[in-house]
């Protein structure tokens, strides 16, 4: 009888450990949204530096010393495992520009909480940086983000000087950290003769206003080129000029004033009524076709007018920045993805449609109108996965119930 009882005893115990398990399993909950800080203090000019990772689950926190990066987050269901930068971290990095990193996530604890399978831009929030994408690899959410503009001051011109032959060529050098885009202005004794403003040069001929006798001089500074630049860049200060004087002999008529009269000192970028032109050295200027310039392409139409935003070429369609120069790699418009050829000949720039994109080892593919798609798409009579947000092909996993093979390819 009391063995009886003992096994009755020990049955009942392990039929309440069974029913217990499912009940703890079920404990286990999606972690459905993801909260990233990012405290920056870095300056144009610097060096990317080590990230620091901080938990402020339990508060306090919320700034970073000069030069240095700190990413936290303040969530008890998760922590940030590490971070690493994505952008290279051997070189000076320039006003405005934006390193990406990445940010490795780990719930606190796996039998409470868990990544899903997929993240987007509407559940993954980053004070001071931009979503860029996110993709779970393993216990991990691994997201990838752009830091906030690099806020600073330009360098001021490094020189300003007076062309030894003739009379009113200007010269200046742009200062290290620079839009290469200037104010310039001419000064006849403490009065202002005129003002040049956001020129695309480095010099310029201002024979044309000195119809006076007296001593000239121009101060010049670097200014931010368009007007999302002045959000996170300022104007440099002032450089100024040493003093050029002209006698009554050698005053000028007057004649060339303005851009359309400037002579063919006056070559190069050149801005007239908020539009740019480029200007060769006789009298001529580029039209209705492609130019390189220090490295960067710029498009001109039939009248000379250098054009921006998008814009069609010969059956292919490309995007150029409110600089004018062609944009190349990946470009977010509203919420769409497009990708444009990064690599140099004929079809540099152009963006790509009905084709693959491979890159840093993720697969993606763009459609007919050239937006990266998400979910499942189908694809020459194949069908794969995409993960939203991130846009790169699932492999060797399964999404829902369905098996993708290493190529991508749901098995049916």
């Amino acid at each position: 009888m009391k063995g009886l009882k003992k096994i009755i005893s020990i049955t009942i115990t392990a039929a309440l450990l069974a029913a217990a398990l499912p009940f703890s399993a079920l404990a286990s909950s999606a972690i459905t949204s993801v909260s990233i800080r990012v405290d920056n203090n870095i300056e144009p000019g610097d060096r990317l530096p080590d990230i620091t990772v901080e938990d402020r689950s339990g508060g306090g926190g919320g700034s970073a010393d000069s030069g240095d990066i700190v990413v936290s987050t303040s969530n008890s269901k998760y922590y940030i495992r590490d971070a690493e930068w994505v952008t290279s971290s051997n070189r000076d990095l320039d006003v405005g520009e934006q390193p990406k990193m990445k940010v490795y996530i780990r719930p606190t604890d796996s039998d409470d909480h868990y990544f899903k399978g997929s993240y987007s831009s509407s559940n993954i929030s980053i004070k001071n940086g931009s979503y860029v994408s996110a993709k779970k690899s393993g216990e991990d959410l691994v997201v990838t983000l752009k830091i906030s503009a690099i806020e600073g001051t330009y360098d001021p011109p490094e020189d300003a000087y007076w062309r030894d032959s003739g009379y009113g060529k200007a010269r200046w050098k742009a200062g290290d950290v620079s839009s290469n885009t200037f104010d310039v202005y001419l000064y006849r004794g403490s009065s202002i003769v005129t003002k040049l403003e956001s020129i695309k040069a480095t010099s310029y001929d201002f024979y044309p206003y000195m119809t006076k006798e007296g001593t000239y001089s121009f101060k010049v500074r670097a200014v931010p080129s368009s007007e999302s630049d002045k959000k996170y860049a300022k104007k440099s200060e002032w450089t100024e000029s040493d003093d050029m004087y002209i006698n009554k002999e050698h005053v000028s008529d007057g004649r060339g004033q303005g851009v359309t009269n400037a002579g063919t000192s006056q070559v190069g970028w050149i801005q007239q009524s908020g539009t740019w032109y480029y200007r060769y050295p006789d009298g001529s200027y580029q039209k209705n076709s492609w130019l390189k310039v220090n490295d960067k392409w710029y498009l001109f139409d039939s009248s000379g007018r250098m054009l921006t935003g998008w814009q069609n070429r010969n059956n292919q369609t490309y995007f150029l920045n409110s600089n004018g120069d062609m944009f190349t790699g990946w470009f977010k418009d509203g919420n769409k993805w497009y990708y444009f050829n990064q690599n140099q000949g004929d079809f540099e720039g152009a963006m790509v449609k009905n084709s693959w994109v491979t890159q840093n080892g993720k697969t993606y593919y763009m459609n007919n109108d050239g937006v990266m798609v998400e979910g499942w798409y189908e694809i020459a009579g194949q069908w794969y996965y995409f993960y939203p947000g991130d846009g790169s092909k699932a492999v060797n996993t399964t999404i829902d119930t369905f098996y993708v093979d290493a190529n991508g390819v749901w098995i049916r």
